[in-house]
């Protein structure tokens, strides 16, 4: 059987990819010289800052998570709606303006999160709801003057009406 280059070419690059991925994976954090060289102290510094760090990201995601779950009810919800038989037109004009509405808060969310990861934070989580915008923001500390810039950014978005809450989780990068 005759292989076009093609295909061994294609079949190269998959067995480097697969070999490189097995190499990643069972690697070490960090190099053997350097693991001999460190102290115990420094050690014992960088897993407490791991930890922090770990906390500070399963909390972002847990507030990222039930957001997420929050907006899927209320989708699901508006697609119900939608989908009823039993739903009147007018019931159904009004599901999908709100879940249009739902989608929009959702890509501004998204906008405004990219926008503060942007400015340097390490992780920003948005939360829109009705009357209100909550930010939480992953750093080290956060100045009145670094809460004002974000809450600007969030009037950007949503507007000046909206009530904007932002809080902010310990992290030690």
């Amino acid at each position: 059987m005759l292989l076009k280059k093609q295909t061994v070419w294609l079949l190269t690059m998959l067995s480097l990819i697969i070999v490189l991925s097995v190499y990643y994976m069972t690697s070490p954090g960090k190099p053997a010289s350097t693991a001999l060289d460190t102290s115990s102290q420094e050690d014992q510094a960088q897993n407490k800052k791991d930890i922090v760090t770990t906390a500070t990201e399963d909390k972002m995601a847990e507030y990222q998570i039930k957001h997420a779950d929050e907006q899927r009810k209320l989708e699901k919800e508006y697609q119900g709606v939608i989908n009823s038989e039993k739903s009147s037109t007018q019931a159904v004009s009004k599901a999908y303006d709100k879940l249009e509405s739902l989608k929009t808060i959702a890509s501004n969310e998204k906008l405004l999160e990219d926008v503060i990861v942007s400015k340097g934070y390490s992780d920003a989580v948005v939360m829109a709801d009705g009357e209100s915008v909550q930010v939480v923001v992953a750093t080290k500390s956060l100045s009145n003057k670094q809460a004002n810039t974000i809450m600007k950014l969030t009037n950007e978005y949503f507007g000046a009406d909206k009530l904007v809450k932002v809080d902010y989780e310990l992290t030690k990068k």
